[in-house]
């Protein structure tokens, strides 16, 4: 059990308090590049104060080796420097009448993301269709779960409570004075998880840290952290209130802050960002734009019925510019009211952005049994102009399952365009996953053999998982030695997804042999699927040797979905080796928050999926750059 694998951390916590707190980024002097350093792939954003996306955990729903072109507008790692301040008390511009507040000249979204690919929208909405494994179920083994009683499973819990109390919350406590920002900000996080009382005390005083992206981490464990004075916290901040600028050191508080503590805030759900939010949504006319997308972003979260009227009002209005319609539109999807069908597939006629906001938002309002929803999507996949459109509204196909959309995605496949092949492979994979048929994976696998396009045949890989089932199982142990990297790893990744009983061995023989930084991070993470701890050596070793921080961050994610407090003594041992800086001992932090995290579903996941990312606010990018 854990108390045997937990190990002593004297050692580590003399070097903790010998350490001085604060200023060194990227790990100081030792030249270990944390997550806030954009590495590997990046995926250009162009915006006001936006970020590049690359190196970070898959929590953000942020693929971490996409390909790109780089960041637009970061700030420097370890620099007091944020976001702008705003020039009056309530950061609304000073400009009125004819000009809509914070948008002089300006007709495009801020966020414009330029990756339009299937692997994004998967990144980004992958926890849809992922259960994760938990602590607080009874163990998995490789015969299956284990049988446990109500007393058995109380007297473990409390086990692992004690290991917490007693050896895990003061170890992150101390490492919140890390000299390194990406190892204070994962403990900050991963205290959050934890649900410490103390560790929102130290979150409070992170708020003024010297580091924007420990600042950003801070609010992120003050939302996740169920206390009302840390709700508080976050709204003073979002009402940019006397308290909420002295939280964060500042006269006055930007928009992109106030945004961050808005929406973390609302992660939680319905409460107390209810107030601040009519007052933003019921006067649009008065809210700069970026606060105004994020205010629409926030109630999405929120998921509070009474918002509907505000956000049809403005996703209707064609004064506004189409990224803050778009965040309305997502805002009505994600409420998942089938009394905002009529207003989603009215924005199917509007201009692009709204276009891919509502083709989205109908995946989670209506269903299957709708005609008129399918025949538009149909029409929708078949004539849009934009591609995006068209992707969005296949995969909402299979979102909504029943008969006529599977019919509708089969005959669709049957001779598709370049573009659509991986969409409707996915779209299908999902209708399978929904309501298992057993036709979908014959399918995928006919097609798989005369599939010459390596990215196309990827889609193909991940839908089989979605699938399920013997066949799947069957073809994608084929196609996990193949010889193209991209579809090895995608066919690792989908053996996960599959949960098939016989995917472990061919999995962990597979991880063991390649060296590729590529297939190591699909099938970390499809591993950590599984469930199966056996895993945990081998995914241990590749954060502490890997020498890749995307896959040091998938192995880290893997044990985290384990559910295996088990795992506690090998991510421990990490950060008493490594030390208060770098990749692993970040990594390793993170993986720990995410083991003992009671939440079925990552926060920052929560945040990404079920909207259009392809025009998000700068505030709800930044807090996904984060990675935790």
């Amino acid at each position: 059990m854990i108390l045997r694998c937990c190990i002593a951390l004297l050692a580590l916590s003399t070097a903790l308090s010998a350490q001085p707190s604060g200023g060194v980024g990227n790990g100081g002097e030792s030249g270990v590049v944390s997550p806030f350093f954009p590495i590997g792939g990046l995926i250009p954003v162009a915006s006001a104060g936006g970020g590049g996306q690359g190196g970070v955990p898959g929590d953000s729903g942020v693929p971490g080796d996409g390909g790109g072109s780089g960041p637009v507008g970061t700030v420097a790692v370890g620099s007091r420097a944020g976001p702008g301040r705003a020039s009056t008390a309530r950061g609304v511009s000073a400009a009125k009448g004819g000009t809509r507040a914070g948008n002089a000249g300006t007709s495009q979204p801020f966020n414009y993301v330029i990756n339009d690919s299937w692997q994004m929208w998967w990144e980004t909405n992958k926890f849809d269709f992922i259960d994760l494994h938990r602590v607080q179920d009874a163990p998995l083994t490789g015969q299956g779960r284990l049988i446990e009683t109500e007393t058995q499973r109380d007297k473990r819990l409390a086990q692992i409570r004690v290991v917490l109390d007693t050896t895990v919350l003061p170890l992150f406590r101390q490492l919140t004075e890390a000299p390194d920002p990406a190892v204070r900000a994962s403990a900050a996080v991963a205290l959050g998880k934890l649900q410490d009382t103390e560790g929102a005390i130290l979150a409070k005083a992170m708020l003024a840290d010297g580091s924007w992206n420990v600042r950003l981490a801070a609010m992120l464990a003050l939302g996740i952290t169920e206390s009302g004075r840390a709700s508080y916290q976050l709204v003073s901040i979002a009402a940019d209130a006397k308290f909420g600028r002295e939280l964060l050191d500042n006269s006055g508080l930007s928009d992109q802050e106030r945004g961050t503590a808005l929406l973390t805030a609302a992660l939680r759900g319905q409460g107390s960002t209810e107030i601040i939010l009519d007052e933003l949504l019921e006067e649009p006319d008065e809210v700069p734009n970026q606060l105004l997308a994020t205010a629409c972003e926030a109630a999405g979260l929120s998921r509070n019925t009474r918002h509907i009227t505000s956000l049809t009002t403005i996703a209707r209005d064609e004064s506004h510019p189409e990224f803050i319609r778009s965040a309305a539109l997502n805002a009505l999807g994600r409420m998942g009211d089938p009394a905002v069908v009529p207003t989603l597939l009215a924005a199917l006629d509007q201009g692009i952005q709204p276009r891919r906001a509502a083709a989205i938002g109908l995946g989670y309002t209506a269903h299957g049994g709708l005609s008129s929803v399918i025949d538009r999507l149909v029409l929708a996949v078949e004539d849009d102009s934009d591609a995006p459109t068209r992707h969005f509204a296949a995969i909402t196909l299979g979102r909504l399952g029943g008969e006529q959309a599977r019919a509708a995605l089969t005959s669709l496949f049957v001779k598709p365009s370049s573009d659509m092949r991986p969409w409707l492979a996915l779209a299908l994979g999902l209708s399978e996953r929904n309501n298992p048929q057993g036709e979908v994976p014959a399918l995928l696998a006919a097609k798989a053999e005369r599939e010459s396009n390596a990215n196309s045949l990827a889609a193909y890989m991940i839908a089989l998982g979605l699938s399920g089932g013997d066949q799947a199982f069957d073809t994608l142990s084929r196609y996990i030695d193949d010889s193209k990297v991209l579809t090895a790893s995608y066919a690792a990744l989908g053996l996960g997804l599959s949960g098939h009983r016989d995917a472990h061995p061919v999995l962990r023989d597979a991880l063991k042999s390649s060296s590729s930084p590529i297939f190591q991070q699909r099938a970390a993470l499809g591993l950590g699927l599984l469930g199966n701890s056996a895993v945990v050596p081998s995914l241990v070793g590749l954060i502490q040797n890997s020498g890749n921080a995307p896959v040091a961050s998938f192995a880290a994610l893997a044990i985290g979905f384990l559910g295996d407090e088990n795992a506690l003594g090998p991510l421990l041992q990490i950060i008493e080796k490594e030390g208060p800086s770098g990749i692993a001992t970040t990594y390793a932090i993170s993986a720990v928050g995410q083991l003992f995290d009671q939440d079925r579903r990552p926060a920052l996941s929560r945040l990404a999926s079920g909207d259009n990312y392809l025009a998000r606010s700068n505030a709800a990018n930044n807090l996904l750059l984060l990675g935790f």
